[in-house]
């Protein structure tokens, strides 16, 4: 007789893990629903009482507001066809959106473009950011933790 542990697999529900996914957000749902596609329990923590996270949009005295400026946008042809999955196509709404950022007087690309960004900052600032661009890349800080 062996002391070595014999290897375990699966065998019915009492015996699959149990996966905690924290938050309701896009990412957190979509983990979910692939556990579930694989026969993997999960449990989803959500501080908020809606779910969505800040990809959500909410209501109040009739009026409509995103909370996050985020998007279904992607170029990951798994993650297009993961949404056209959960979602009927008549339900699955395109709308074109141009999203920027109004910042001192100017707009600026969202996401960023750094020719956009550099050119709306002018020459002074623009110059001040690549040299801090570039000290932090020379000089990285000790201490990268970042909370």
């Amino acid at each position: 007789m062996s002391d070595a542990a014999e290897p375990t697999t699966v065998q019915d529900a009492a015996e699959t893990p149990n996966v905690v996914v924290i938050g309701a957000g896009p990412a957190g749902l979509t983990a979910a629903f692939q556990f579930h596609k694989h026969g993997i329990a999960s449990t989803i923590l959500e501080a908020d009482d809606t779910v969505g996270g800040i990809s959500r949009t909410a209501q109040r005295d009739g009026w409509r507001f995103d909370i996050g400026g985020h998007r279904f946008f992607t170029k990951v042809q798994q993650v297009e066809d993961l949404w056209h999955e959960i979602l009927p196509d008549e339900d699955f709404l395109m709308r074109p959106r141009k999203s920027r950022i109004f910042y001192q007087g100017k707009y600026y690309d969202y996401p960023l473009k750094a020719a956009n960004a550099l050119r709306n900052l002018g020459p002074i600032e623009a110059v001040l950011c690549v040299l801090s661009y570039a000290w932090a890349k020379v000089r990285p800080p000790k201490d990268q933790t970042n909370y």
